[in-house]
């Protein structure tokens, strides 16, 4: 019978501290984890009403999918505060619109006004043959938010420098993905909106 063989915690076996992945490369604001589930969110909720204002034609889906774009905007202007890789990425792919300043400083809550003027901006229906391809891409978008939440929370948990850096890396790659994701999408939703005029 073969004995177990147990290594002395006295032994460090990590890596030397200098190869810990730099914060400023992993980005690891707790806040990132509820953006992201949100932006997912939002962007299975733009795809829905505007497959819904396709098939039926009523305009109440155009309405709310302006909102919920809206919604996305802000939330990953969030995101990009906290974590400057996918900021970089966003600028990339040309989407500085996602992307805020990172100063800290606390936000000012306006409550948005209900009222619809005349200068409100118009959502434009997806022709029915695009609908196929805002799904896929709303999916792999809400799948790589995902999965940057999985991997920051496994980067957390890790013990060993090696496999925290792994799971950074593997991380960064995925917010690559979504700039990309998200610069495709909007070419087919005409997003982003126009800034209404309040």
């Amino acid at each position: 019978m073969l004995k177990n063989t147990y290594y002395s915690s006295k032994n460090n076996y990590a890596c030397p501290s200098s190869c810990t992945p730099d914060m400023d490369e992993c980005p690891n604001h707790p806040d990132l984890y509820l953006l992201r589930d949100a932006a997912a969110d939002e962007r299975g909720a733009i795809a829905d009403y505007l497959t819904c204002a396709v098939d039926t034609c009523l305009e109440i889906f155009l309405d709310v999918a302006k909102d919920e774009m809206q919604h996305f905007v802000e939330t990953m202007r969030l995101i990009s505060l906290f974590d400057p890789i996918q900021a970089q990425r966003l600028q990339e792919e040309d989407l500085g619109v996602l992307t805020m300043e990172r100063t800290i400083r606390k936000p000012k809550w306006v409550p948005s006004k209900i009222t619809q003027y005349d200068q409100d901006v118009q959502v434009t229906p997806p022709n029915k043959k695009d609908l196929p391809a805002i799904r896929c891409l709303t999916k792999a978008i809400q799948d790589e938010l995902h999965a940057i939440n999985k991997y920051q929370k496994y980067m957390n948990q890790a013990d060993d420098p090696r496999v925290m850096e792994h799971f950074c890396k593997l991380m960064n790659e995925e917010k690559e993905h979504v700039a990309e994701f998200t610069a495709a999408l909007f070419k087919i939703t005409h997003e982003p909106l126009q800034e209404e005029n309040d």
